[in-house]
């Protein structure tokens, strides 16, 4: 036996093959301790075992804020058609909901024949009105001729008395007549004046009289198209909260769109909007008004935007779309290179000796896939890309620009990945 098996103790240079024979150990064993004892390859580098990321530069671009808004299309301004006297029948309509008119076009007419009668009663008055006028006007004439008279006479009678030819009691009866000719010359001018007042009333009934029979006749105060038509022949005309027509004045259509409170303060007047409205397409406009106040409920605000001329569009669609708030250029990095944790936002920046290093950023807008960066990088340093999370601050990493990245598919190295 001990020819046949050396002792473990007393093989000092066999090599593990031998060692194995003499045991007789099973064949993965061998192989295993092959391995092990076999002797170590050369060392590998330090630097080659950091991994290769892709990294990207902090640099200016073109940030655009855009709000995003939904709405419907309603008039720029909906005149109410309403009758301005109450109480009277239609008798005939001659517009219908989608008819376009033009200003002082006839729309409906009202029974007339009782206020056509207050007409000829108000034009009756004002002739006996006039007559009165002329009436006075003579009376004055006349007080007026009786008044010289009896100046004449007094003034004779007082150089008669003078000579002693008239006694005083004619002298006086010439002076009582003078007073009550003058008394009667002011009741005749007052009573014109009386006569003129009630012409000028008489013509006022009579104008009164004349407007109402106009206001039968129901015409568009404005050119535009018809919207609604509340008016049915035979139903009595009356003003309230249901208008006989309405207007959309001068065929003006403007959206009107819910914008949040956070958002209302980053948009102005003039600001390039991009809709698309159903059943017509996209439409460019811009922003008209914006409103001074925010729906305490809703906490929105509705801002008005201007549409040009375009056939199709019709109130109470709806529009949904973007407001173009602002456009700026501002240093940016790929969003993919933000982190957030705790509430800090952060990026790993590539330092000069390839070793990462955590800094806290402040942030802007978002735009095609590039993130603000108000604070905390400056132009052309070196931020990780992507696979930010499998780093921390401390790791040694192989950068490689984003833009000389080889693909994937040709080196076997996933872009990002360590």
């Amino acid at each position: 036996m001990q020819g046949r098996y050396r002792p473990l103790g007393a093989s000092s240079t066999g090599d593990g093959a031998a060692f194995a024979r003499g045991f007789r150990l099973p064949a993965g064993i061998l192989v295993i301790l092959a391995l092990v004892l076999a002797p170590l390859g050369p060392a590998r580098p330090a630097s080659d075992a950091a991994p290769v990321v892709t990294v990207t530069q902090a640099r200016p671009a073109e940030i655009v804020i855009e709000v995003p808004v939904t709405g419907s299309l309603v008039a720029r301004e909906e005149v109410m058609v309403n009758p301005r006297i109450g109480g009277r029948i239609i008798t005939a309509l001659h517009a219908d909901v989608g008819d376009r008119v033009a200003r002082g076009d006839l729309l409906a007419e009202l029974d007339r024949e009782l206020l056509e009668v207050q007409l000829a009663q108000a034009e009756a008055e004002k002739a006996r009105a006039e007559a009165a006028v002329k009436q006075a006007r003579s009376q004055i004439q006349q007080a007026q001729a009786t008044r010289d008279n009896a100046r004449i006479t007094l003034e004779r009678n007082r150089k008669l008395r003078e000579n002693g030819t008239i006694s005083q009691a004619v002298l006086d009866r010439s002076e009582t007549a003078y007073r009550s000719a003058e008394a009667a010359l002011r009741a005749a001018e007052n009573g014109l004046a009386v006569a003129q007042a009630q012409l000028r009333l008489a013509e006022a009934r009579l104008r009164m009289a004349r407007i109402n029979l106009g206001y039968t006749r129901i015409t568009a105060p404005v050119a535009g198209t018809i919207a609604r038509r509340n008016a049915r022949l035979g139903a009595v005309a009356m003003a309230g909260p249901q208008p006989m027509f309405s207007i959309i004045a001068r065929n003006e259509i403007v959206a009107e769109v819910e914008v949040l409170e956070t958002d209302i303060n980053t948009i102005h007047p003039g600001d390039p909007v991009r809709l698309e409205i159903a059943g017509v397409g996209v439409v460019e406009g811009r922003v008209r008004l914006i409103p001074p106040t925010v729906d305490r409920r809703t906490r929105l605000a509705r801002v008005r935007i201007s549409l040009p001329p375009r056939p199709g569009l019709k109130t109470g669609a709806f529009a949904r779309g973007r407001i173009r708030a602002a456009r700026f250029t501002a240093l940016t990095v790929p969003v993919s290179a933000v982190l957030s944790e705790g509430g800090e936002d952060y990026v790993l920046v590539v330092g000069t000796d390839d070793v990462l290093k955590r800094r806290s950023v402040r942030l802007g807008a978002v735009w095609r896939g590039r993130r603000q960066i108000i604070a905390g990088l400056k132009e052309g340093e070196r931020v990780l890309l992507r696979a930010g999370p499998f780093f921390q601050e401390g790791d040694r990493v192989r950068p490689v620009l984003e833009a000389t990245m080889p693909h994937p598919g040709k080196s076997g190295t996933a872009e990002g990945q360590p």
